[in-house]
């Protein structure tokens, strides 16, 4: 469709065709290739859900996952940030929270987004007023927030150099209107249809919808970030995955220009086996390397409340923050007290003693407001 206006930017009219997508397919052939791809890789998933449900508390594995996958998607789209660094950011939200460099407030949003995504899809499916909600949350307090966050855009975008004219964009999504939000409508039907669900495997629907939604691009500002959340979503959706524990914006991260091109070559050709190819591989690796993590962070946590009960047999509060060190490898006495409901000086005790005999060691110059942290857990997490 062809579309006109002014480049602000440049002052320069232009005029450029943008790209309408056509509907995605109640089924598909694909190469053998392809399947096997895919069978490969729901192998590699199953075999993750299963070990991670191995953890007392699977959902402190899954929450380091969402806090990697936030790195990694945000990273995708320019804002980057270390692990240690956003977790320490995470314990001191609320209470110096002003203290809080933007880049990673920005990635901190996208976690809350994500944990609101994970419990909300239990009981509600994938829908337009969910992703909304997201997007509203992932660029709140960010240069997108305004009368559009939550919102499906009214404005034209344009994929390329941002130093460059529109004319000479990468890619031009659909335009604002009824074309936009048709489309938005029918890929939501198409995620819960009959038909794509019984002829198209998930992994085959979850390449295909994330490519939809890129190639539609219906929110000004998030829309990497929650296509790639859609992902995880569709498998916890429908209980491939029982708890958060994947995330591939990681492995994208470093295969970004392949990634675009990709998804570029799917609206030049129509072909979606190699996409859907890249996507597998993707899970298939990805599941691959949390599995050895998990295996490895549950022998380390192991080795870590073993030696605390040896050293500190009557520290109960202090085995506990120990048991629960791979979810929570950085903290702060306060973040601990309100996490546990210990008064203050029995927390400064059990910090304190985990400290003394090397289990935390404090990470930043602070007399007060001190951060802890397990470099043993953060090393394995970010491997």
């Amino acid at each position: 469709m062809e579309i006109a206006g002014l480049d602000g930017r440049f002052g320069e009219e232009y005029r450029v065709a943008a790209f309408i997508p056509d509907d995605l397919p109640e089924s598909i052939d694909l190469p053998a290739s392809t399947w096997q791809a895919i069978a490969h890789a729901m192998a590699a998933v199953s075999r993750l859900d299963a070990v991670s449900h191995l953890v007392p508390n699977p959902m402190f594995v899954a929450r380091i996952d969402t806090r990697r996958e936030a790195l990694g998607t945000s990273a995708l789209e320019g804002t980057f940030g270390e692990l240690p660094e956003l977790l320490t950011a995470e314990e001191q939200r609320g209470v110096a929270a002003a203290r809080i460099e933007p880049r990673l407030r920005e990635i901190l949003n996208y976690a809350e987004a994500a944990e609101l995504a994970y419990q909300t899809i239990r009981s509600r499916p994938i829908s337009l007023s969910l992703l909304d909600e997201l997007q509203a949350i992932i660029v709140r307090g960010g240069a997108s927030d305004g009368a559009d966050a939550g919102t499906l855009r009214r404005t034209p975008v344009f994929i390329g150099d941002p130093g460059r004219g529109i004319s000479e964009a990468r890619f031009v999504p659909p335009p604002p209107g009824p074309h936009l939000r048709g489309l938005c409508l029918r890929w939501v039907q198409w995620l819960s249809a009959e038909e794509p669900r019984r002829s198209i495997p998930l992994l085959g629907r979850i390449a295909l919808a994330h490519y939809q939604f890129e190639s539609i691009h219906p929110y000004l500002d998030g829309n990497g970030r929650i296509g790639r959340l859609v992902a995880i979503l569709q498998m916890l959706e429908e209980g491939v995955l029982r708890s958060p524990v994947l995330s591939i914006s990681s492995w994208l991260r470093h295969r970004d220009r392949d990634y675009r091109d990709h998804l570029l070559r799917v609206s030049e050709s129509g072909d979606f086996a190699p996409w859907i190819e890249f996507i597998a591989t993707a899970f298939d690796e990805e599941a691959t390397m949390s599995l050895r993590r998990i295996e490895s962070l549950l022998e380390l946590r192991g080795h870590i409340v073993d030696r605390v009960k040896t050293e500190l047999p009557r520290a109960r509060l202090a085995v506990t923050i120990a048991e629960d060190l791979i979810a929570f490898p950085v903290l702060t006495v306060a973040a601990v007290e309100r996490r546990y409901g210990k008064s203050n000086p029995a927390t400064r005790a059990a910090v304190g003693s985990l400290a003394e005999i090397g289990v935390l060691e404090q990470m930043n110059d602070a007399t007060y407001a001190r951060v802890y942290g397990s470099r043993e857990v953060l090393r394995l997490i970010e491997e």
